[in-house]
């Protein structure tokens, strides 16, 4: 996700890095190279970014503001370190990823260190640790509920279970960093509304990505060799020409006909249908912008933006 800049200048970002240097691995442990290796491209830091502009929007000191950044990022970055090695994905931010370049062992280590960290991080909050730390156990947990409910979904999803899928791997490592600074600066406030319109983006962004798996059908489905759930699939079985013949073939394990299928998909009216329900999703997320409390309006605003950008960006160059 390529965000709009939601922080001022430079300076935290610098901080931010200069935090994940001294909370490394102890330069004796095994863990340091690989620690070390992983953060040299640290990536946009979007989940970071979220708690920083909330932080700084509700007046959090800069401590507690970068502690629980720094926290949020960690978390987020555990669960791409062990999604890798779920997916057998070799390669990660232009790098190998570190399971393939340190093996699967090492990489289980340091997503599990990096989620101690992020707890030890959030319990640092000298008032609201204890709760601080209960919301990230929480988004962790939803977020591995969300990832094995992906892996493990073998039939094809209906449209209710695949936005209970994309919710779950997406929104819960979103909603934490703005509702963990918000908890840390004593906002008394109902964060419902929050959390729905980050469910929202979590589709809008979940379902981009998975308009993008299908087209051009010119690379071959991951989703539909894995069958993975995937928004426009979903469409095709419920909606689209030959559709019963599509659903026979899915709960198959052939994959000689899945160029076909996938092509079949690509130039069907779901696509459209799909990106009608992204557009849909981001109106009602930037509709809900107004009801949260003002503090809160700039980060999520730039939250949709940042959404819609990508979402815009994808869809650009999947016309050209």
């Amino acid at each position: 996700m390529s965000p709009v800049k939601i922080i001022s200048g430079s300076d935290w970002l610098a901080e931010l890095n200069a935090l994940y240097k001294r909370e490394m691995p102890h330069s004796q442990s095994s863990l340091a190279a690989a620690a070390e290796y992983h953060f040299k491209n640290p990536g946009k830091s979007f989940r970071a970014q979220l708690a920083l502009s909330s932080g700084f929007s509700l007046g959090l000191s800069n401590t507690d503001n970068l502690h629980w950044a720094a926290a949020c990022e960690l978390l987020h970055n555990a669960s791409l370190i062990h999604d890798d090695i779920s997916d057998a994905s070799t390669h990660r931010r232009g790098q190998e990823s570190i399971h393939q370049h340190f093996g699967p062992d090492m990489a289980l280590c340091l997503g599990d260190w990096m989620i101690a960290k992020a707890f030890e991080l959030g319990a640092r909050n000298s008032q609201h640790s204890g709760v601080l730390v209960a919301l990230l156990a929480q988004a962790m947990q939803e977020t591995c509920s969300g990832q094995i409910a992906d892996i493990t979904q073998r039939q094809c999803a209906e449209l209710d279970e695949w936005q209970r899928i994309a919710k779950g791997k997406t929104a819960p490592l979103l909603i934490a960093p703005i509702k963990g600074a918000a908890i840390a600066a004593g906002l008394d406030a109902d964060l419902k509304g929050l959390e729905h319109l980050i469910g929202l983006c979590g589709l809008a962004y979940q379902g981009r990505n998975d308009i993008d798996d299908i087209i051009p059908s010119s690379h071959r489905s991951s989703d539909l060799d894995g069958r993975k759930p995937n928004l426009v699939v979903s469409l095709f079985a419920q909606h689209g020409a030959g559709s019963e013949e599509f659903v026979s073939w899915y709960q198959s394990e052939d994959t000689e006909q899945l160029v076909h299928w996938q092509r079949r998909i690509a130039s069907s009216d779901v696509i459209l249908q799909a990106n009608q329900s992204v557009d849909y999703w981001l109106l009602q997320a930037e509709q809900l912008v107004s009801s949260l409390p003002v503090q809160l309006q700039s980060v999520t605003q730039g939250l949709v933006a940042a959404v819609k950008q990508k979402t815009t960006i994808k869809r650009q160059g999947q016309i050209a």
